[in-house]
């Protein structure tokens, strides 16, 4: 892959009062060559510019104990400054690293505590918490300790799993894949089991309700047992839960549905994948319906043992056959699909919309996770979703191994100021568990009519139990153009973050269809100002339009190549800027991403940063880059096949998303500043207390079960924007 020489400018700037969060950095107690070379070159250091670039190249590199060890100079009143800005910078950063270093040991001493009382679960949650803040995340997962209880751990969820204990299970291989997501290690398990859950919750509704609370019930009684009397407790009445029947989710579907969709696949995906790669994903699916003993219900056929026994050998023969092919075409699909139905019927006999739709969802499975069919039950609401006429409480939430996670509340919703994270789990959806939900289904559970609410019950990292949020659907208007803070007479977002130095601050928090004309009418204002350096703000900014991105990219670049995608049966396609910047090149510019900034907001920093237009400064960022078309399928094109067929390619040619095993994606930041999860709560906590106005009139209740804000008490940090801006003030005071 082509590699290119980033310029070596500086980037400067002062710690801000500003109350956007905290951060934490894991090198502060390093000795670096540097620190040990910074003595003997102090004399050296003799000019105020030369100077300010030894503090950016620190900083740059986030060496801590170095830019603490670099000798005081004010001979000038310009050094003198300097120097405040670099003990301010040392200060706050060794805080911050005190601060998580202190999280650390917490997390680990409360998880060595529940192994010796043997809670796997209990132990397991503390260890993740402590890998989130672990100096080195590689060596942590292979501490002794922490090797022993990934086995106790893997054993019990295979036992769970054996003794059809399924959400225990679930709950154990999702904690297991956390921590060895990179190695992927346990997510063949964790997926037959989300396959497994998934069957249940259509197929046996009410029985997997049952399952589900007997588990929250278990679930709230060991962390009541943990609380103090005086601890609130939850007042949220759950309506009792309807479930369909499971025959509606099959309704309509026939088998030109599952040959089309194969076919396309076969074609069309983004990578090459042969039939062979297919079948057997969609036989592994088929293979759970006789190894769960609670579809015997709706499928009578699985009652007899003997029935379950020749199925399974069937399936296993027929896996046999395909493995062993050299190669398949369609008419050998076609030939192993009507095998596998005749086996079927002269064994359990399942329904054969019920065969046809578990096979394909199984064989899809084993693409990626935005590859998926649209049944004709499910398309009307897709439709839906697509046009965007719907209440909704304002999150965009993914699929993290088989829970549904928040990647970020939309600011300015109903659950952004009811106080939803980043990184919260939605265990609960008016009370019915989303384990084994898809996103569509959970989607469609938390959508309705404007002015109805919704109950999601949340997991949260430091938090016991369940936090209940009862939610108004309302229609999302969000303006995604935010400042620094609002100005207290009119409500208006002040954008000039330093007005002595004029640096501006732009915070986006979508790519709508309007963003780029919001951000176009902010830049006129701050030049208008004379601003001359500019932060832009994308963290936690989930995408959206890739048009946007590409206006965006245009306000600031002049030249070259901005974003190519590239499929295996679609022609490749670039866009290149349009040579007619807003702002001036001579304007510094820094970005500011972290691990939930995905899609557009990769476009434009990956830009920013190959384009040498602008310096990134934050956490790698989410890896999506993919591109899905939807086809319409079967007889009457009342089924949806969405397919992955391209992949984003930034200009030095890395491909944005994120796929298996995969050590590189998204956008590395040129400057990696990380923050600990509790620190990232705490910067989303401080914009919805110091960012937002509320709704005239919003009387949506909430329901709070714990505390929502742990650290609130704690000194609060956002070192990744106190590095953007010393970045951004050395830069300037070099260029006067």
């Amino acid at each position: 892959m082509h590699q290119y020489a980033r310029r070596a400018i500086s980037r400067a700037g002062f710690l801000v009062a500003c109350s956007c969060g905290f951060a934490f950095l894991a090198n502060v107690g390093c000795v670096s060559a540097a620190a040990q070379a910074t003595s003997s070159t102090a004399q050296a250091i003799s000019d105020p510019d030369s100077y300010a670039e030894k503090i950016s190249l620190l900083v740059r590199q986030q060496d801590i104990h170095a830019l603490a060890a670099m000798p005081a100079q004010a001979n000038q009143p310009k050094e003198k400054t300097l120097n405040q800005w670099r003990q301010a910078y040392v200060a706050t950063m060794q805080k911050a690293a005190a601060q998580s270093k202190k999280e650390y040991l917490k997390e680990t001493k409360l998880a060595h505590q529940a192994i010796a009382k043997n809670k796997l679960i209990t132990a397991m949650g503390y260890s993740l918490a402590a890998y989130a803040v672990a100096p080195d995340r590689a060596k942590f997962r292979h501490l002794p300790w922490v090797i022993t209880l990934t086995n106790q751990v893997a054993a019990r969820a295979k036992a769970d799993d054996q003794k059809g204990k399924w959400l225990e299970s679930l709950q154990l291989y999702s904690a297991l894949n956390s921590l060895y997501k990179i190695s992927m290690r346990f997510n063949s398990d964790l997926q037959r089991v989300i396959r497994r859950t998934t069957l249940l919750a259509i197929y046996t509704p009410k029985q997997f309700y049952q399952m589900q609370e007997a588990l929250l019930k278990q679930r709230q009684a060991a962390a009541a047992a943990t609380l103090p009397a005086t601890a609130p407790k939850a007042t949220v009445k759950v309506p009792p839960p309807t479930f369909s029947r499971w025959q509606t989710a099959v309704k309509g579907i026939d088998e030109d549905m599952l040959l089309e969709a194969m076919e396309e696949a076969e074609h069309r995906w983004v990578k090459p994948v042969d039939y062979q790669r297919l079948i057997l994903g969609g036989i592994s699916a088929l293979e759970l319906f006789p190894k769960t003993p609670e579809l015997q219900r709706p499928f009578p056929g699985l009652t007899k043992a003997e029935n379950r026994t020749a199925f399974l050998a069937d399936m296993q023969q027929i896996a046999q056959t395909v493995q062993s092919a050299r190669h398949m075409n369609s008419q050998d699909m076609i030939n192993t699909w009507e095998t596998i139905r005749q086996d079927d019927k002269q064994t359990v006999n399942l329904p054969k919309a019920v065969l046809i739709k578990e096979f394909t969802d199984g064989a899809f499975g084993t693409l990626d996770p935005f590859s998926m069919v649209f049944w004709p039950s499910e398309v009307a609401d897709f439709k839906k979703e697509m046009s965007g006429t719907f209440g909704g409480v304002g999150i965009e939430i993914t699929t993290d191994n088989g829970m549904l996670k928040v990647i970020s509340p939309l600011v300015g919703t109903p659950a952004f100021r009811a106080g939803i994270e980043a990184g919260d789990i939605i265990a609960t959806v008016n009370g019915r568990s989303t384990a084994g939900m898809s996103i569509n289904q959970a989607i469609r559970q938390i959508m309705g009519q404007p002015n109805t609410y919704v109950t999601l019950g949340i997991q949260r990292l430091g938090h016991k139990g369940l936090i209940q949020f009862r939610l108004k659907r309302v229609n999302i208007e969000v303006h995604s153009i935010k400042g620094c803070k609002r100005n207290a007479a009119s409500d208006q977002w002040q954008y000039m973050i330093d007005p002595t130095n004029r640096i501006g601050y732009i915070r986006v928090t979508q790519f709508q269809q309007d963003t780029a004309q919001q951000l176009q009418h902010v830049l006129q204002h701050l030049l208008r100002r004379h601003v001359r350096g500019l932060i832009i703000d994308l963290r936690f900014n989930p995408g959206g339009y890739l048009e946007t991105a590409l206006s965006m990219v245009n306000m600031f670049v002049n030249q070259g190549t901005i974003l190519s995608i590239r499929g295996r049966s679609t022609t490749p396609h670039s866009w290149s800027a349009q040579g007619d910047p807003l702002v001036p090149l001579n304007i510094p510019l820094i970005v500011l991403i972290n691990q939930d900034s995905a899609s557009a907001s990769e476009i434009f920093s990956g830009a920013m940063r190959d384009l040498h237009r602008g310096l990134i400064v934050g956490h790698r960022s989410y890896g999506k880059g993919s591109v899905q078309n939807v086809i319409p399928i079967g007889q009457e094109a009342n089924a949806l096949l969405k397919l992955t067929m391209n992949y984003y390619y930034l200009p030095n040619g890395e491909c944005i998303q994120r796929q298996d095993h995969a050590h590189v994606w998204g956008v590395q930041p040129d400057v990696n500043v990380p923050f600990s999860p509790q620190q990232l709560m705490a910067l989303q906590m401080a914009w919805q207390n110091d960012d937002i106005i509320p709704a005239k009139g919003d009387k949506s209740p909430i329901t709070k079960v714990l505390p929502l804000h742990p650290l609130k008490q704690q000194e609060a940090f956002d070192t990744q924007l106190d590095t953007a801006m010393l970045l951004m003030r050395l830069q300037l005071a070099q260029s006067q």
